[in-house]
This record gives structure tokens, C-alpha cells and sequence, in this order.
């Protein structure tokens, strides 16, 4: 007994999911099909950049099957950090994934950082995925 209940818990473990960063739902109807959400760089990994160096991380926009609508987006950084997005706004038609370039000054604290990434919908709700970044030492 001992030995099934360890292989059924082995089981669910291999089966579950990799963690991944994805934000609530977001908007007209959060928890349906009119519904979108976002994700980035799992969390749990994050993205270790050096002072004075850059990187570049894929945000994805996750749309239910009834969201038909553009989405306003915008990165808020730490001071010493910018973050650009390649987009500001992502069509209803448009690719699903969006670049967000992080450049650390020179001098920018050394540690762990948080850039927020807010997508905006014509209507309804917004939702925003938080992208980790530890600064390091050259």
C-alpha cells in the first residue's frame, strides 16, 4: 500500500504543471470566454540581468474565445530600470506575444526588482503580470 499511494503521489506530481507567471482574467467578463489574461517569465525562475547590460522576455496575451478586443498595454519599472515594450497596444487581430526589453543602468541596485506589465481592454477590467528581474555584478 505504502508503495502505490508513493507512486500515485509521483504520478501527480510529474503531471503537474510547470509554474508559469499568468495574471487574473481581465476583461468585459473575467472567468468566461470574453476573458483574457496575460503571462511572462515564470516567476519562479525570473531573469537575472548584470548593471549596464539588457534583456529581452516575452509577454503573451491569453484571449478567451470571445475576446475580440485590443488591449492597451504598459510596463511601470523601478528607477535605474526601463522596460519597453515593443507594442503598446495589441489588436484583436494582432500576434499574441509582445517583447519587453529591460535595460539596468550601470548603476541600478543590486537585488531582486519587480516590473509590472497592465493590460487594458477597450472595456472591462484590466490585469496586469508582474516580470521578476535580479540585478547582478557585471
Amino acid at each position: 500500500m505504502k508503495n502505490t499511494l508513493a507512486a500515485f503521489a509521483a504520478a501527480l506530481f510529474a503531471l503537474a504543471p510547470v509554474a508559469c507567471n499568468k495574471s487574473p482574467e481581465g476583461g468585459p467578463s473575467p472567468g468566461t470566454k470574453d476573458s483574457f489574461s496575460m503571462t511572462g517569465p515564470s516567476s519562479t525562475v525570473g531573469t537575472t540581468i548584470k548593471q549596464g547590460n539588457k534583456e529581452t522576455v516575452t509577454i503573451t496575451l491569453n484571449r478567451g474565445s470571445d475576446f475580440k478586443k485590443s488591449v492597451k498595454l504598459e510596463a511601470k519599472a523601478p528607477d535605474k530600470i526601463k522596460a519597453t515594450l515593443d507594442k503598446t497596444t495589441v489588436g484583436k487581430d494582432e500576434d499574441k506575444d509582445v517583447k519587453l526589453t529591460i535595460d539596468v543602468d550601470k548603476d541600478a541596485a543590486l537585488g531582486k526588482h519587480t516590473i509590472t506589465v497592465t493590460g487594458t481592454p477597450e472595456s472591462g477590467t484590466a490585469t496586469k503580470v508582474d516580470v521578476e528581474v535580479t540585478v547582478s555584478k557585471p
